[in-house]
């Protein structure tokens, strides 16, 4: 990352090459979550669709553990905040949806607990926003909730 900091020009390639070795899925969980924080890192720096892309690919792949998805989503949303501009809402909706995203955090929606009800509230809590802000993305994020069991309160 220091790469990316001293050399701005360098951003999307540093983006590249991080993608790439977490695309490969290798090296232990530990060093997958530290790729992913780092690739996260990048949107700081302005570098917002290939982060995007990167991470839909790790959320979305059957060989990423259901750790890394849910690691993926929760470090995510701890970063980003609204007011959400539309492409990134929609390219965050997106990635919120992907199914074995939602088959990470299942097992947590199912449940009643409160450890499972706080680990679900930052994703609830943005798609909600998402749905509420977003017109266009209103019914994918009441989708979202109902996929969730989630109760939809922005009407």
């Amino acid at each position: 990352m220091a790469v990316a900091a001293a050399q701005p020009a360098l951003l999307r390639q540093c983006c590249a090459v991080l993608s790439a070795r977490l695309r490969q899925l290798q090296g232990g969980l530990a060093l997958q979550k530290r790729l992913v924080d780092c690739v996260i890192s990048l949107l700081a720096r302005g570098v917002v669709a290939p982060v995007m892309e990167a991470l839909g690919e790790v959320a979305s792949s059957s060989a990423a553990d259901f750790s890394l998805a849910r690691h993926v989503a929760l470090r995510l949303l701890a970063v980003v905040a609204p007011p959400y501009a539309p492409p990134f809402a929609a390219s965050l909706l997106a990635l919120l949806r992907q199914p074995r995203l939602k088959e990470a955090f299942g097992a947590s929606f199912g449940e009643a607990s409160q450890a499972a009800s706080r680990q679900r509230q930052p994703l609830v809590e943005t798609v909600r926003h998402i749905g509420a802000e977003h017109p266009p993305l209103k019914e994918g994020a009441a989708a979202w909730l109902f996929e969730m069991g989630v109760a939809d309160t922005s009407e």
